[in-house]
């Protein structure tokens, strides 16, 4: 008989406990989809939300901007564990574009995590809301947000009870078929869905309607969530919130992009082309909101609408696209 000295087995107990090599599992590739930016800063949320994703979980990412066309008649899903849209195509009624967009988790059954303006895209359509679980077509002004639990899960693991944001918009709920993560409750005191799973053909969906502005995109809380629902839906969060092994993220930094794909002539606005759009808005709309506000005969719902009316003036956000790019 073998025989094993007692310094020996306990060295066979604390290889078998405490590893000493972590385990070596493939990174996760997802493909993020997103478009140049109007009202919000896509190249920068894109680097910094890739970034930050990535010390959390194993994961590499692609990245396909305003690739309308390929997100119309390809399965760009193909190869990706998991897409995540980060876009605004809110004025888009292209039925062809949105059934390829949902057949790629629907029917090809590829995970997706839907980020804020992604639910207000295709709005005036009803055809790509049943992607998310939620139906939304307008939102409150920016403004502070107490965000509140609905329930347990792994995904809220160290998301803070009462958890505040500063600067983020309220998305108005209108239908809602999902789990629901998250609420805020909104001007009318009624409690809206902020955060939330659903599952369109079977195929785990996690999306939010939070990350408006820097202040958000920059959230310690926000990164963790959208890293824990990312590998939520990849089938890699175990049950008390942590990266299965082998999944762990790497705080030391990487190189997490791999290829980044454009149209020819496509680019993020950045700040200079933000800073073009903002003026384009504020000369086509900003004397009538001032005629909304200085008329002594309009108050109150009639400021409203005639605010509201003052939008119609406002160029399409592929004008200011066309006009505004770098």
């Amino acid at each position: 008989m073998q025989r094993f000295s007692l310094p020996g087995l306990f060295l066979c107990l604390a290889l078998l406990t405490h590893p000493p090599f972590a385990i070596a599992v493939d990174p996760l590739n997802a493909l993020i989809l997103t478009t140049p930016g109007v009202y919000h800063d896509y190249q920068k949320q894109t680097w910094i939300l890739a970034h930050r994703i990535s010390e959390q979980a194993n994961i590499r990412f692609d990245v396909s901007l305003a690739e309308l066309d390929r997100w119309k008649n390809t399965d760009y899903s193909a190869g990706y564990d998991v897409l995540i849209y980060n876009l605004c195509l809110a004025d888009n009624q292209d039925a062809k574009l949105i059934a390829n967009m949902r057949r790629q988790t629907e029917q090809l059954g590829v995970p997706a995590l839907l980020i804020h303006c992604t639910m207000h895209s295709f709005r005036n359509t009803d055809l790509w809301w049943t992607m998310s679980g939620l139906q939304t077509v307008a939102h409150e002004p920016l403004g502070t947000l107490t965000l509140t639990k609905a329930r347990e899960h792994p995904v809220l693991t160290d998301i803070p009870d009462n958890w505040v944001l500063s600067h983020d918009e309220l998305y108005s709920n209108l239908a809602f078929e999902g789990e629901a993560l998250l609420t805020a409750t909104g001007l009318d005191g009624q409690p809206q869905v902020t955060a939330w799973l659903a599952r369109p053909g079977g195929t785990p969906v996690f999306s939010t309607t939070l990350g408006h502005s820097e202040e958000t995109i920059k959230n310690p809380h926000f990164q963790r969530l959208l890293a824990s629902a990312l590998l939520h839906v990849t089938g890699n969060l175990s049950p008390d919130g942590k990266p299965t092994p082998g999944m762990e993220g790497d705080p030391a930094g990487m190189d997490i992009f791999e290829t980044f794909s454009a149209p020819r002539g496509v680019k993020f606005l950045g700040e200079e082309g933000l800073a073009c759009a903002y003026r384009e808005l504020v000369i086509a709309a900003g004397p009538c909101y001032l005629s909304c506000i200085l008329n002594p005969l309009e108050w109150g719902a009639e400021t409203a609408a005639c605010k509201t009316a003052c939008e119609s003036k406002l160029p399409s956000t592929s004008t200011l696209i066309q006009r505004c790019t770098p």
